[in-house]
């Protein structure tokens, strides 16, 4: 909502939202770009984080002995303190007052406790097993009766957070043994159920915004959409789009809008939208189109890159040209052969790195 709000403030601020169309050249050139599906009784549609992942993972065997480890088993009393704040004419705008101190007498709900963890383990069932087993390892350590009460939000705390870390191995489980047996395809088909590129894209610019321009200075060439304004890219894009401009083995580049054109929906929640698209000419091999995911340097190693590294890893090996259409679809005409690539990319090596593809495009 906010990103969206934010839109439309911009939209505000320079009068009107316009639509970009396609170099004529490109004008009539259908672009398509695989999704990842899920394929069952249902047939092929696209692949629901929630339904195909979240819901598959069996949290049947899970042991939360480590989360119990962690639990104090001494210290302080916990207390309810009732405070009241409020505002002054002084220094300090705030001054909060106790009112009233109180040892904690809370009880622990295991069904509170299994409906705080809901978001993680779906099935109310495996949810209160689990919440069990976890009582069960603390009354094993010496938390029994009503000693775990005051400590009831610290311990749901660690399970939540625990349970989060282990659904995301969990989760990349379920996708790759998905992937490898054929219910999670990233293929291009003949079908329409691919994505296709847009014929125009939107810009909030004025007409009489300045332009991205080429290294040489003059207008660029090869973006599937002009014109392109500076304002619409940060430096680092504006960088790559000029480098990608001057290719003589590229054929077009796009950059990608997230949340609104492209995106792959991996083991976690949110989709990757990459940031640019391009179509590379191979001498004397079929046209290669490269879906690009950019990071910071700052980013290196960090556990978001690593899934992007290895989602996009993942479904570049495993592309391919769905072969086998129910009987009776509309086949449509496309051109086969077509590779799929995914690369990420971290800024600092962005130019080594397209260096060498666009080199291997030479040979």
């Amino acid at each position: 909502l906010v990103l969206q709000v934010a839109q439309e403030d911009a939209a505000s601020a320079s009068g009107v939202v316009r639509q970009i169309p396609r170099r004529e050249k490109f004008a009539k050139l259908k672009i398509f770009l695989p999704l990842v599906l899920h394929v069952g009784e249902d047939g092929a549609r696209e692949l629901d984080y929630r339904t195909d992942i979240l819901a598959a993972i069996d949290w049947s065997d899970y042991d939360p002995s480590d989360v119990a480890e962690h639990i104090p088993t001494s210290g302080e009393e916990l207390e309810n303190i009732v405070a009241r704040i409020s505002l002054t004419d002084g220094e300090d705008l705030i001054a909060p007052k106790v009112v009233r101190r109180a040892p904690s007498l809370a009880r622990f709900d295991p069904a509170h406790a299994a409906r705080m963890i809901g978001e993680i383990v779906p099935n109310a069932f495996q949810a209160r097993e689990i919440v069990g087993r976890l009582l069960a390892a603390l009354r094993a350590r010496g938390l029994d009766g009503d000693k775990p009460g005051p400590l009831a939000e610290f311990i749901i705390d660690a399970l939540y957070r625990a349970l989060e870390k282990e659904r995301l191995r969990r989760a990349e489980e379920v996708f790759r043994r998905k992937v490898e047996s054929g219910e999670i395809r990233f293929r291009l088909r003949l079908d329409g159920r691919d994505w296709e590129m847009p014929d125009w894209v939107e810009t909030t610019q004025p007409e009489t915004a300045r332009q991205l321009v080429g290294s040489d200075g003059g207008p660029l060439e090869r973006s599937l959409f002009a014109p392109q304004y500076e304002a619409d890219f940060n430096k680092a894009e504006r960088d790559v789009a000029v480098y990608l401009d001057g290719r003589e083995a590229l054929k077009w580049w796009h950059r990608n809008v997230a949340r609104k054109q492209y995106g792959l929906q991996g083991w976690r929640r949110g989709r990757i939208y990459p940031d640019f698209i391009f179509a590379m000419n191979g001498e004397g091999r079929p046209e290669r189109i490269i879906v690009l995911e950019t990071k910071g340097e700052h980013l290196k190693g960090n556990p978001d890159t690593e899934y992007k590294r290895k989602l996009l890893n993942l479904l570049t090996e495993h592309f391919d040209w769905e072969k086998t259409l129910p009987a009776g679809t509309l086949e449509l005409e496309r051109e086969q052969g077509r590779r799929v690539q995914c690369e990420l990319v971290l800024m600092s090596e962005w130019k080594e790195r397209l260096g060498r593809l666009f080199g291997e495009a030479r040979e």
